[in-house]
């Protein structure tokens, strides 16, 4: 039987991610009753109980003994079998045995361990919507979810997928259109038999699909707009977002060559404070993260000074940035934490990649896995569907790479990302050999299962270096057979140099082509400047 919900919810993800859940609250219900494979539990609607549950049947074994007191502590407990439930009254209910015996003094039991799920969708339904219902049901932290390339409403096929997959439960997401509205609907089967449990339909109302549908015209396809656009009057050339104050608002974060500075976004950009740095030094990488746990993000900052590099972390305290660790490493975040590694100005980055970890102070942690010549800006990993983990990361020639948990290569880019703004000479050792080249590539950002990448257009596919006269920030996915692609805000003029990626916000920071805006110098402006960007994002 299909449930439907004809009115609109306010959230229609999190309305199907919460029916969902409700299938598997933890719970233990005594067994009442034994009728051949029918049995009576002493729990019903009123403890949550639902038609279509699976509780696991226990058995109490041998007793645990204390060795010294000889006093009963507990008794072993070991799985037996499986009911489903069939019928729910108040308070109580009866189901039926699926697998295993029960017999008298068994009880049964939905343990508090996450769910193995597969989900599926097929094409009636828009990516965006399907992504929503993912992400929600994921963000209960109640699911364990393996990912499917296979994309389908043939029930037999999506369950051939699933045990597979090893999956306990697998999921189908639809849509259709009636009476003018969006009508979502979601079903439930166990795997292990294919039988359906669960059937739900809902309107998802036209403001939440408005909302909905906003984020994905933003982020695949031209049409998305800037919210906030500032023309600015001096090289900033990196930008980052963080609550700098703890006061759950975020700040923007430019760094020129040597400074640091912290505005509200606005109308107009609201300069707050600054870090400043020596003349000796070029900035290279800005982040914020809030390590120490203190509910103030830290400014980390990596910087090139004369020969060599350093990173810095510094915390405002009492209406000043206050350094709290300085070391001889390149530095940045990567998930929840931080990395370092160290410099050579024959290669640029020489050594492993360590974390940073804080425990009363910043301190160095274990070395991070990578490839061979994967650097600390190379790369970002993503999970596996069998719990290991990918290594996405660019290699010295702007080509993107996907490498399996055993470091063996799996995918590479047909075509480079067409270069890096911040890339430097080798120091070489024979003064008639080119010692080539080093650089600090592009950031790669992980929202969810994709990956962020910056692409440049240059003026002439022969003369790169000549300029870019265009970029765009694409998206990658790998769905476990293959990388798909696509464009999330294109038609920015000139070279990206930076972006930042909150959650809520995206910053993108772009310089005009040849670094000069010409429209200024015929209004007898300043040419020279960047221009950033503020997008509004739901997330993805």
């Amino acid at each position: 039987m299909m449930i439907s919900m004809a009115r609109g919810e306010e959230n229609a993800a999190q309305k199907l991610a919460d029916a969902t859940i409700s299938f598997f609250k933890p719970m233990t219900a005594e067994i009442t009753a034994i009728e051949g494979a029918r049995v009576t539990l002493a729990s019903g609607e009123k403890n949550g109980v639902k038609p279509g549950m699976r509780m696991k049947l226990l058995r109490e074994g041998a007793p645990f003994i204390h060795p010294v007191t000889r006093e009963v502590l507990g008794r072993v407990e070991s799985v037996v079998g499986k009911i489903e439930i069939k019928d729910v009254k108040p308070e109580s209910s009866t189901g039926v045995v699926v697998e295993g015996t029960v017999e008298k003094g068994d009880k049964a039991r939905i343990s508090d361990t996450k769910i193995r799920m597969s989900f599926y969708q097929d094409k009636s339904i828009d990516w965006y919507l399907a992504d929503e219902c993912y992400r929600t049901l994921k963000g209960t932290g109640r699911i364990e979810m393996a990912d499917s390339a296979l994309e389908t409403s043939d029930e037999a096929k999506l369950l051939e997928d699933a045990k597979k997959a090893a999956t306990e439960v697998a999921v189908l997401v639809t849509a259709r259109e009636a009476d003018k509205k969006t009508l979502i609907r979601e079903r439930l089967f166990w795997v292990s038999d294919g039988s359906k449990f669960f059937d739900i339909e809902t309107d998802l109302g036209k403001e939440y699909a408005k909302d909905l549908q906003y984020g994905a015209e933003l982020f695949s396809s031209n049409r998305g707009e800037a919210v906030l656009t500032y023309d600015l009057s001096f090289g900033a050339r990196l930008v980052a977002t963080g609550d700098i104050y703890g006061d759950g608002r975020k700040e923007i974060l430019l760094a020129t060559s040597r400074d640091v500075r912290v505005y509200t976004p606005a109308v107009d950009l609201q300069y707050l404070t600054e870090i400043k740095g020596p003349s000796s030094v070029e900035n290279v990488w800005l982040d914020t993260i809030d390590l120490n746990k203190n509910g103030r993000d830290e400014v980390v900052i990596a910087a090139l000074k004369n020969d060599d590099v350093v990173s810095s972390i510094y915390e405002y305290v009492e209406n000043r940035f206050v350094l709290l660790w300085e070391g001889k490493y390149f530095i940045r975040k990567i998930g929840e934490g931080l990395i370092v590694q160290a410099y050579s100005p024959d290669t640029g980055f020489t050594g492993d990649i360590y974390e940073l970890v804080w425990n009363g102070g910043y301190k160095l942690g274990e070395k991070v896995k990578v490839p061979k010549d994967v650097n600390i800006y190379d790369f970002v990993t993503l999970e596996s569907m069998s719990g290991g983990r990918f290594i996405f990361a660019y290699d010295d020639k702007g080509f993107l790479n996907l490498y399996d948990d055993k470091g063996i290569r799996v995918w590479v880019s047909s075509n480079n990302t067409g270069g890096f703004p911040n890339t430097y000479k080798k120091r070489g050792t024979v003064s008639y050999l080119d010692p080539g080249v080093w650089a600090v590539k592009d950031r790669l950002v992980k929202v969810g299962r994709e990956v962020l990448v910056v692409e440049r257009i240059p003026v002439a596919e022969q003369a790169r270096g000549v300029g870019y006269k265009g970029s765009r920030i694409r998206s990658y996915r790998w769905n476990g057979l293959s990388m798909e692609e696509g464009v999330l805000i294109d038609g920015l003029k000139g070279s990206l140099l930076d972006y930042s990626f909150s959650g809520e916000t995206m910053a993108v920071l772009t310089s005009p082509l040849f670094g000069i805006k010409f429209g200024n110098i015929l209004k007898g402006d300043n040419p020279l400047g960047t221009m950033l960007y503020v997008y509004s994002v739901k997330g993805r």
